[in-house]
This record gives C-alpha cells, structure tokens and sequence, in this order.
C-alpha cells in the first residue's frame, strides 16, 4: 500500500512517536510510506532510510512565523495534497490542523488518527483569547470531517464529538523500553521518585512537586525526586533531560516510583504510562489505561496530599508496589509494535 502522511513539521511529542514507529514497521511489511512536510527540519525519532520525506515548498520554511506562516504552511499541504494525492492509495492525518487538507484537497481515501481531544488543548497553543478560540473551534470542528475515524483508545470511541469503532493502540519498542527485577526496600532506604515535568497545568506535574514538599515537611527525608525535560515548582528536584528514548527509558529504571498524574481524558491511553509499565516502574496515576487498582496506585487528580499518603503507604509496603508492578508488565503485550502497524494497516486496506 501507498501510503501519505502530512505533518506540519517533525517534532518530540508522543503523536510523532507514533507516527514514526508505525511508518518504519509499515515500511518492513513491504509499504511504501512518504511523510509530507511544510518545514525543513530533522526527524526527532529515527526513520528508515526507505522513507521518503517531502519537503513541500513554503513562504515559511522554518520552524516560527506566527499565524501567517501557519496559514502558508497548511496551503503548502493543501497544493501537494491537491495535485498528487492520486499517487496513493491512503492519507492519514494526525493533527486537527493537517485533517483539513486531507478532508478538502484528496482525491483518494483520507483517515484521520486522533490521539487526543484536542480541542481541550487550545489553551496550551499559546496566543490571544481569539487565536486559541479559532484554533478550539478548529480542532472541534476537524472530528465532524468527512475522514475515516481512528483513535487511539477505546475512550475516544464515544466521546464528545468523536464518533467510531475503530480503535488502535499505540506501541512500544520493548528492545528499549525492558524491565529491571526491582529489589524490597526497607522503609528508611533512599527513594526515589520521578514524573515526566511538563508546563501544562492539567499534566500534573506540580501535583507531583507538591506532594513531595508535603512529604519533606513532615520529616520525611529520604524522599529524592527526579523529574525530566521541565522543572516543577519545588526547588529540591534534580532534572533530568533525557536525548531520546533509550536515555527515557534508563530514567524509568532508575526510580523506584513513577508518577502520572493527569487532570483530564483518563482512561485514555498516556505515553508515560505505559513506558512505566513496560520498564516495571510502580506506579502512581489518577487512571489512565491500562492501570487499574490490580496494576497501580490510583489517586484523585489535583490531589497532592492524597499523592503524599500513598507514597508514604508504598514506603513502608514495597512488596506490594513490586507486586503490582509485576502485573502491569505482564499488560503489556497488547501494545507491540507489530500488533498495532497490522491492526492498523487491516483498517487502512478494509476502506480503501
């Protein structure tokens, strides 16, 4: 199968991960795969030399520019899309921005992969009130287009303005996501905790931080939090800035107690999540898939003081953070890579 992906540009977010791994395994299966972009920039996840990559030509080649240059980017998309898309056999877009030049300008069977909802996003997208309303109603609007629907959890199946059955999970590479025999602890022993540091609010991470300095003033002490790429609000972290995923993965061995704790869209499939998982990190997480009571600590979201009794709880009950772990791992087989590219690829070839 032929198939075509436009993105606006290549990047580090959990959506491109994605993307490129499903890319290179189709590519292995004997596809044809080109990535389609408005911007001259360097993949951030590895992509096999089979790929061809297009750089279509733009006013604003370069990453920035604003709201114009956004706009000439998406023409950029919609003019290639326009005159070539008959070389394909498929369009996926993955980005409300990139649906819409998929919907309006492909001559052949365009898909849509949502990974999110975005539209509860737009106050991440940075801007004036107007600029992050429009791009609200852009986002909204892109799931009534006329695109095969699908997404990447059983969550979005029926939410809000998301309507479809077809469900693909995303992936991980176990060759570098594996797991490490995690030792008992005694309760006075050095612990080590750890959470993806992001900058938006509902991600969780200043719940994190905040629990922790409840901890530290209540004389808990040997509590030492770790936290990758963004620092959070309490000082005593030491941040660790991981260069791709195998420096990820080390970072989830080297804790004792993994932290993900999201305001918004749980029961959603969350990158962090499962990369604990995979790697037996114990877990504490306000309820994303697949955790569960059996696999994981579940906690309230916007909750720091409920976070704070229960890492005390694990403290003093290793065992049963090891044990629940275990179970997490064994989950894991649903999310292969090969699992995932065929499940999708079977969707792609059934609408074609």
């Amino acid at each position: 199968m032929r198939i075509l992906i436009p993105i606006i540009s290549f990047g580090k977010s959990g959506g491109m991960k994605v993307l490129s791994n499903l890319t290179n395994h189709w590519v292995r299966q004997g596809h044809s795969v080109t990535i389609l972009t408005a911007i001259d920039d360097v993949p951030y996840y590895p992509l096999l030399s089979e790929v061809t990559i297009v750089v279509a030509k733009s006013k604003c080649t370069d990453l920035g520019g604003g709201a114009w240059c956004l706009f000439q980017r998406l023409r950029t998309l919609f003019k290639y899309i326009r005159k070539e898309s008959l070389q394909f056999d498929a369009i996926i877009a993955n980005y409300n921005l990139t649906a819409y030049p998929v919907a309006f300008a492909s001559k052949t069977k365009g898909f849509y992969y949502i990974q999110a909802y975005e539209p509860e996003f737009s106050d991440d997208m940075g801007g004036n009130f107007f600029r992050r309303n429009v791009l609200r109603f852009l986002a909204w609007f892109s799931y009534f287009l006329p695109l095969i629907k699908i997404v990447n959890s059983n969550a979005y199946t029926n939410y809000k303005n998301i309507k479809t059955n077809n469900v693909v999970f995303p992936g991980i590479d176990f060759g570098v996501y594996f797991s490490r025999e995690r030792k008992y602890k005694r309760y006075n022993e050095e612990f080590v905790i750890g959470c993806i540091g992001r900058t938006e609010e509902w991600k969780g991470s200043n719940d994190v931080s905040r629990a922790i300095e409840i901890l530290h003033s209540k004389g808990v002490s040997n509590v030492k939090l770790l936290v990758a790429f963004n620092p959070v609000h309490y000082l005593k972290h030491e941040l660790i800035i991981p260069d791709g995923d195998v420096e990820l993965s080390d970072f989830y061995r080297s804790l004792d107690l993994l932290i993900t704790p999201g305001h918004i869209q749980l029961n959603a499939i969350h990158y962090p999540v499962i990369e604990g998982m995979a790697t037996k990190t114990p877990l504490i997480t306000t309820g994303y898939y697949p955790s569960s009571d059996e696999n994981s600590f579940l906690v309230p979201i916007q909750s720091p003081e409920k976070i704070a009794e229960t890492i005390e709880y694990i403290i003093n009950h290793y065992d049963k953070a090891i044990l629940k772990a275990d179970k997490a791992f064994d989950s894991m087989n649903e999310f292969s890579w090969e699992k995932t590219s065929r499940k999708f690829m079977a969707i792609l070839k059934k609408n074609v």
